[in-house]
Order: structure tokens, then sequence, then C-alpha cells
């Protein structure tokens, strides 16, 4: 593609693009699996993917991601022939296969074409080669590798993916059936529009092109997701396009109005789908008869049938400047009686054709729904227009010139008003949401390479894969959610000799799973290997001067928390795997971007688990507002356990001056919010003020305020740079009145909870 593109074209690449990457998503689990558990169904969904890929970047003419990707595809229809045996190399070749595909993508995406590509291309082609030829050998030998493999690289035990590595099996998800769904429709809408203006204009070839491409791409889908029924159908209507398109006769004119009911066909399938149904289609052998009776006889056949020879005719055809018939008779290989005879033969044939393709009636099957794609700036913005109609509506309500106002129709306007603002605020939070489980599935990959580059045998467990969280958020979290996983496998698991010797099992456990709890979604990495090691933390933290004196005052979850210090790293050697330093600081900086928390804990020989603790929106949340002395606050809501005015007989004191509250038998420490806003409350009497009970993953503590003013929906702010990060307060938000009021970070607040516990 060196011309000039013009925006369609631009468009087609970019969706290209973006399936591709779809694609990749659900092959590189699909091709782990396989090499643990090669099943015919796996092996025909890899063989699938790689072929609508070829099929796809073959139409757009990226010549390199097209052999690269028949390679593969030759490779993987001659293990499922069982014409080679599988071994643990195609495994390998087939992952690198798919980094071939990413880098092609990113090129394609950046310059239109994967024009760079052709080393790489080379390469993984040729090896891909090798690999056929090689276990071809292996075959012929009765299943013994040869000696010698021609420029294969030695692989140790090490590098061999093991085929006890317990995997995820690749399933088609409700996503992925809706996206099929969605993008079926838009193309048959697309495909039908075509046929309606082509119908109305036969000579319009340049419509061909487009209809054509619209029923290959339908065709590619059913083929990925092995809708095999409708492939069928879609691939009669791509033949019978594909013939308008090179100039051949057909049996009528203009097919538009069979192809137009043949489409109905296949939109009733595609409804059936997304119902949760299968892709049958009745009838099937009818309509791919009645498209069949569309495509015109070939006078050669007639001519065969004559006597003529097939070599003759085939010859012919080849090399066709004038009518096959007249070139036959001119070169003495058929007589002018026999041409005349196959002439005729072939017009009773196609009048009859013609008589049987006069299509019924259209029964018009609508489109069971209609999707548009959105940017997401355009959603953002959305967000934030939200956000401000949510500050306004607090602004009018709570109007300070209306305090002490008896206005009945006012209020009840005003209760009408903030339902609909909340329905509408979790409106567009839905239409952010997706599910999290094509993310955990990208991890199958790397735990797969990690496992086998350390020699480690690993058991993959994912866990919640239908928690729906913001767009937005997973793009933030995928980079810690990788050197967390990193971690895990480098420093967490033992290697199985060592677990042996521990007394457990040689396969270590990596579970990751996403839930919704207290308005967040929590996100866990969690391991069954060698716990941290906290005296090997302390002693890395003295010598880096993170912390002043031997660390005896400090509670288990600060010591676990000084492993995100910038540079901080226990690993006695740097692999390529982890054990630089960086890394973890920055996933608590990518979490701290998106107001999220990260929580660690561990036990020395059982393991460890890391929660990375995300806002369930970033935007608006509810809240209480708290006043101390002139100053007002905000508590989330979620936070809030209780509220009580306390009696001097709950408060305790401990030596060392810190006050506790006895709460049902509980002692919990208590937070004075004035002491860290710095400012004077109305009484330091713990009597005279309100204690509320806040609760941060599972920790409890009270919080000595003078007042509870109100509830409100809250939109919070950042605070300004130059401002920085206040200790104790995650944003900040304005009330009715226009003031500023601070938010409180419950989980800071723990912080100095904990210290004051008995």
């Amino acid at each position: 593609m060196s011309m000039p593109l013009d925006d369609d074209q631009i468009e087609i690449i970019q969706e290209f693009a973006t399936e591709s990457r779809d694609m990749i998503e659900q092959l590189e689990p699909a091709i782990i699996e396989l090499g643990q558990n090669s099943d015919s169904e796996t092996m025909n969904a890899i063989f699938r993917l790689f072929h609508s890929m070829k099929g796809s970047a073959g139409f757009l003419e990226f010549d390199h991601m097209t052999r690269v990707a028949h390679a593969a595809e030759n490779l993987l229809d001659l293990i499922r022939n069982d014409e080679i045996d599988l071994v643990p190399d195609h495994v390998t070749l087939l992952c690198a296969a798919c980094d071939f595909a990413k880098e092609a993508l990113d090129m394609v995406e950046s310059d239109y074409n994967d024009d760079a590509m052709v080393a790489p291309a080379d390469d993984i082609s040729e090896r891909l080669h090798q690999a056929i030829e090689v276990a071809q050998k292996a075959k012929e030998a009765g299943g013994e590798e040869p000696a010698e493999e021609a420029d294969q690289p030695a692989v140790t035990p090490a590098e061999q993916p093991d085929s006890s590595l317990d995997f995820p099996e690749m399933e088609i998800t409700d996503e992925m059936r809706l996206s099929f769904v969605q993008e079926g429709n838009e193309l048959l809408q697309n495909a039908e529009q075509g046929l309606l203006a082509w119908g109305e204009n036969p000579e319009d070839k340049d419509a061909i092109g487009d209809i054509f491409r619209q029923i290959h791409s339908f065709k590619g889908n059913c083929g990925f997701f092995g809708f095999s029924q409708i492939e069928k159908l879609s691939h009669q209507m791509e033949n019978i396009l594909d013939r308008v398109k090179s100039g051949s006769k057909l049996a009528v004119d203009n097919p538009a109005d069979q192809l137009l009911a043949a489409l109905d066909v296949l939109q009733q399938a595609l409804n059936n789908i997304s119902d949760g149904k299968d892709d049958t289609v009745e009838n099937l052998d009818q309509h791919l008869n009645e498209l069949q009776t569309l495509i015109a006889p070939l006078l050669g056949d007639f001519l065969v049938e004559e006597g003529v020879k097939e070599e003759s005719v085939s010859k012919a055809v080849e090399t066709q400047k004038k009518p096959v018939g007249e070139i036959l008779v001119d070169q003495g290989a058929a007589s002018k009686d026999q041409v005349d005879s196959a002439l005729k033969k072939q017009q009773e044939t196609i009048k009859k054709a013609k008589a049987k393709a006069k299509p019924a009636a259209r029964t018009k099957t609508p489109a069971k729904r209609q999707d548009i794609r959105v940017e997401l700036g355009k959603l953002d913005s959305l967000i934030n227009l939200i956000g401000e109609l949510v500050i306004a509506e607090n602004m009018l309500i709570h109007n300070p010139d209306l305090k002490g106002l008896e206005l009945e129709n006012f209020n009840k306007a005003g209760q009408h008003m903030s339902k609909l603002v909340r329905e509408l605020q979790e409106m567009a939070m839905t239409i952010r949401m997706i599910p999290v489980s094509g993310l955990f599935r990208r991890m199958i990959r790397l735990v797969h390479d990690i496992s086998v580059k350390a020699g480690k045998k690993v058991d993959l467990e994912l866990i919640g894969e239908e928690t729906e969280i913001d767009k937005t958020v997973i793009e933030t979290i995928t980079d810690p959610l990788v050197h967390l996983l990193r971690n895990s496998l480098d420093h967490g698991l033992e290697p199985p000799d060592e677990r042996i010797a521990a007394g457990k099992d040689e396969t270590g456990t990596v579970k990751l799973s996403a839930r919704h709890e207290e308005g967040e979604v929590w996100v866990t990495i969690e391991d069954d290997g060698r716990g941290l090691n906290k005296e090997k933390i302390l002693e890395k933290a003295i010598s880096k001067g993170l912390i002043e004196g031997d660390g005896s005052d400090m509670s288990d979850r600060q010591i676990n928390n000084l492993i995100f210090a910038p540079g901080f790293s226990t690993a006695d050697k740097v692999t390529d795997i982890s054990g630089r330093g960086v890394g973890m600081d920055v996933v608590k900086k990518n979490l701290e971007k998106i107001k999220g928390k990260i929580d660690v804990s561990s036990t020395p020989g059982q393991g460890s688990k890391i929660t990375l603790r995300i806002p369930l929106t970033l935007a608006i949340i509810d809240g209480m507002i708290v006043r101390v002395g002139t100053s007002t606050c905000i508590v989330p809501t979620l936070s809030m356990l209780e509220a009580f005015r306390p009696v001097m007989d709950q408060i305790t004191i401990t030596p060392d001056g810190d006050e506790l509250a006895k709460v049902r038998e509980n002692f919990l420490p208590i937070v004075r919010l004035h002491d860290i806003l710095g400012k004077k409350p109305d009484s330091h009497d713990l009597a005279d003020g309100i204690l509320i009970v806040l609760e941060y993953q599972e920790i409890r503590f009270c919080l000595f305020i003078d007042e509870i003013v109100g509830q409100q929906q809250t939109v919070i702010k950042g605070l300004s740079n130059f401002i920085g990060n206040v200790p104790g307060v995650s944003g900040c938000t304005i009330l009715g009145d226009g003031e500023v009021c601070l938010i409180l970070d419950v989980g800071a607040l723990t912080d100095s909870a904990e210290k004051k516990s008995l």
C-alpha cells in the first residue's frame, strides 16, 4: 500500500489492527494450553485464529504478516491431521509468531504497512518451516528426533515448556460473543445497504468491492469463533461476489435480491447467537443450493462432455484471447459441431438456472440491537460534565439563601433532580466499565514465559474475570500487574526441589483475582511461595537509610510496605526477570494516579498476598460532611460503620498516652481530626464530641469530630500541584455554598491509628 491512503482505507487498517490484537489475546492462552493439553478443539481454535489473521492481512496486502501466519497455519494443519507430532518447541515458535504479529501491528498502525518487517518475517517463517521439516523427519523415523537440526538453537531443560503447567482453558466469553454480534450486525447492515444500492444501479462495479469486503470480514469472524454454518453460507455469498468482481458470467444479471435473502438468513442466525443459542441455520443445504444456481456453468464443462480432452480445454482457458470454442476449433482439438452442441447446452442450463433463481419475497430480519463506537475522550468529557452537574445540583439544593425557608414544592423538585443526576451518573459509569477478563488472560502468556525461564512449575488460577472496571483504569494497572506477577514468580515461588524439601507440592500456585469490595475493585495477586523475609527487608532498609533505628517499633504492614521504596530490592542477584529495584515503586505511583492503594500481607513459608485497591469511580462518591472547629471535611460513607457520643467509661488511656475507645468489647484507637488538620476544636473533651467508627481493610479505629453536618454526593477534585500531598487527605470538593472542602483519606488515617493499637 505505497499509494496515499484515503480516510476509509485508514479506518479499515485501524479496525484490522484492533481486531488482530483481540485475536492475539485469544491466541496466546490457547497456545499455552496446547502445550499441556493438545485436544482437537483447542488445536482447531488456534488454527482458525491464524487462518483469520492470514486472510485479513492478505486482503490488506500486509505480505509479511500474511506469510508468517500462513507458515504457522501450515504447521498447525500438519499437527491436527496427525502428519507430524506436537513438540514443546512448536509452542515456543507459535508464541514467537504472536510476538512478531504484535510488532508488525505496531508498524501497521504507524506506517500503514509492514514493509520494515521483512527480516523478522524471514526469521520466524524459516524457523517454522524448519520445525515442519524436523518434525516430518522425526515422524518418518518412528517418532525419534533427528540427531541434527538445521540452525535450531539448543534448548535447555529449564527453557522447555513443562507439560505439567496448568493454565486456564480458552473459552468464548460473553464479552467476546457480544463483540462478535455487534460487529456482525454492523457488517451485515453495511452489506445490505451496498446490495440495495447495487440492485438499483447494476453498472456500479465499485460497490461490489465494498460488499465483498463486508461479507469477507463477516466470514472471517465466523471462522474465528467456530460458527461453521453461517461461515459456509457467507463463504458461498463471497464466491458469488468474487465472480462478479472478476467479470465472470452469472445465471442472472444482478443477484442482489438473492444475496439479500441470504443476508436475512445470516441476520437471523446472528440474533440467535445474541440470545445465547448456536449458529444453526435451518435448511442450510437448501440456501447453499439456491445460491449455487446463480453461478453460470462454464462452457468448458460441456466441451468435456462432448469428448474434448480436459487438458486442451484447460490450456485454451489459460491462454484465452477469444472464445474458447474458436480456439479449440483452430487447434483442431474440437469440431465445430461439438462447440455448437456445447454452447446450446450451456444456454439451456443458464435458462433453467434463471428460472430457479427467481427469489421469493424477502422476510426482513431486523438486527437485534444497534451499537456505536465512541471515542474514549468523549466519555471522559461526559463524566466530567456529570461531575460539574453534581456540584451545580448541590449548590442549588443546599444554597445558603434557602436556609430556614419552608419550600415544599422546591424540595420535591430537588429530590427528583437528585434522583435523575444519580441515575445519569450510574449510566455513564456503566458505559465505561469492561470486564477484567481481557487483562487477566493477557497474563497467561507472561506467566508461561517467566515460569519457563525460571525453570519453575506454576498453576495459574484466574478468579472473578467477569468483574467490571473502568477501561482507563485497566490501562493504568496493566504495568503494575506485570511487575507484581514477575516478582511473585521470581522471588515468591520456590524452585521445584526447594518446594519438595519444604513439604510442598512441586507445582506452585499463583492466584489472580478481582472482586468488588467496599465501593472499590480489589485485584489480588496471591502465591503459596516462601513469603516476604522481614529481617532481610529491614536489613536492606536500614542500609539504605529508609528508616531510623532498628525497626523494632514497626508493624508487619509497615515493614512490608518498604518494598515500594524507590530502588529497593532484596534480590541477591539481578536476573532478566527482576531484581534491579525498579518496578515496585512504579507500581505504587501508578496506583496513586488513580487514587488507588496497594496492601501487602505475607506469612513466611506460606506465601504472599498483594491487593490493588482501586476506586470503583474516579469522579463521584457518597460522603458524610463532618465539622471540627470552623473547618468541614468529608468522610467516604462506605468507610463508616457507626457514630456515637462516648461516655468516659468507654475511654482507656495507655501508658504511652494513646487513647482507646471500648466498642462492643473491642478497644479501638482514637484519632483526633483536629490534630491532623491543626485546627482548634469546640472542646478537647471526648465526651463533648462524636466518635465515628471507620474501617479500612479490616482495621477499625475511631475518628473524633465536633459534629456531623450532613450527607451528599461528592465530586472528587485533585489538590493543586503547589499544595502537594497532604497527609490524611485524598482530594477536595466544592460544597453548596461554594466552599472548598477536604476529602479524608481513610487509608492514611489508618496508619496513624495502627501506632496507637494495643
